[in-house]
């Protein structure tokens, strides 16, 4: 009996050991399966998973990467919280929560190598490489989120126009208070967002804080970099065109950051780049607003497409019925004239009828 329950216990803990593992390579997170979520009441069993992986793991910059790993592993619970419940579920409180303590422990782990007299700016590098991989796949779950949401809300506008136009007042209001819901959600949606990119750049910040200079003006630079590209891909998403010049302001600034960094000046290089970067948000704005705009020109034009075919439709019900109503017309004067007629015929040969006998009247 004692012989199976260690058996039980080590094969618990070597499952716990070796699944959910995270692969960081080449700025790309490939997440762990989600597995359980904080709303299962077995969430405990993660934990406790956790706690013994740490357990197990002796040395400071393995513990490091697999703090880095648990991080991974609640990037995975908030997506698929997201994708299932939204941005109103209580289990993307405590996933944020573990996710930000997983982001310090690693952090912290760090100070305390240093402080120990060890040099950390490679792993420091390293786990500044996962933490880019990180924020890369957030900021995508988030993103694919509000393109969720923002699919429904035109959904449902075009359902409202058609409720409206049928008359029906009742699914007007229904309607009414679904958008309602859902653009409470995309607003809550973008503030859980804010929070999970602060937590992240504040953490980020620390570790980056024990990485050379040169280090943190390149990593700055390729991160301005790849940012931009983002902001392209996102525009060709969404099938629009950005000019070169909306650019403008970030490309000079990355120009004068590369300058910096080829000269040796690593804290201006860094400036500058974060400052490029920073500038690409007016640029994001700018293409959203360009989003919405486009978004309300095809539905207005949908519109008055549907008003103008409601009008031909009512100009041809109203030509038919015209129509209708001319030829019952003609049909209804055409009998009175065969009416008429025969009558005329009647009183011709009542006349004649008269004639006769007057006429012989008039022999005798």
């Amino acid at each position: 009996m004692k012989k199976t329950f260690i058996s039980a216990t080590v094969a618990i803990t070597a499952f716990f050991v070796f699944t959910g593992s995270a692969v960081f390579a080449h700025n790309e997170a490939v997440l762990p399966n989600a597995g359980l979520t904080p709303e299962s009441p077995f969430y405990f069993l993660d934990k406790f998973g956790e706690a013994v992986r740490s357990f197990l793991t002796f040395n400071p910059e393995g513990k490091a990467h697999l703090q880095m790993t648990f991080a991974a592993e609640r990037v995975a619970e908030i997506k698929i919280i997201l994708e299932t419940r939204g941005g109103e579920a209580k289990g993307l409180e405590v996933a944020q929560s573990r996710f930000q303590a997983r982001l310090a422990n690693a952090a912290t782990i760090v100070m305390e190598q240093k402080v120990a007299g060890k040099d950390v700016s490679e792993l420091a590098k390293e786990l500044g490489d996962d933490f880019e991989d990180l924020k890369s796949v957030l900021k995508e779950t988030f993103k694919e989120q509000e393109r969720v949401l923002k699919a429904q809300e035109k959904e449902l506008k075009r359902k409202i126009l058609e409720a409206r136009q049928a008359g029906d007042v009742a699914q007007v209001e229904s309607l009414v208070q679904q958008l309602d819901q859902v653009k409470a959600q995309k607003e809550l949606l973008e503030l859980k967002e804010e929070e999970t990119e602060e937590t992240l750049e504040q953490e980020e910040d620390r570790i980056e804080e024990e990485m050379e200079i040169k280090e943190k003006a390149e990593r700055a630079i390729l991160e301005a970099e790849k940012e931009r590209q983002e902001v392209l891909d996102e525009a060709t998403k969404e099938a629009l065109i950005v000019e070169a010049e909306e650019f403008g302001e970030f490309d000079d600034l990355l120009v004068q950051a590369k300058s910096a960094f080829a000269v040796g000046n690593y804290q201006e290089a860094k400036r500058l780049a974060k400052q490029a970067e920073k500038s690409l948000d007016s640029v994001e704005e700018a293409i959203e607003n360009l989003k919405e705009a486009k978004e309300n020109e095809e539905e207005l034009k949908e519109e008055q497409e549907e008003q103008e075919e409601q009008e031909r439709e009512a100009n041809e019900e109203e030509e038919e019925l015209k129509r209708e109503e001319t030829g019952k017309e003609v049909e209804r004067l055409g009998q009175e004239r065969e009416k008429a007629e025969e009558e005329v015929r009647e009183a011709e040969e009542k006349l004649r009828e008269v004639g006769g006998v007057d006429g012989d009247r008039d022999g005798e």
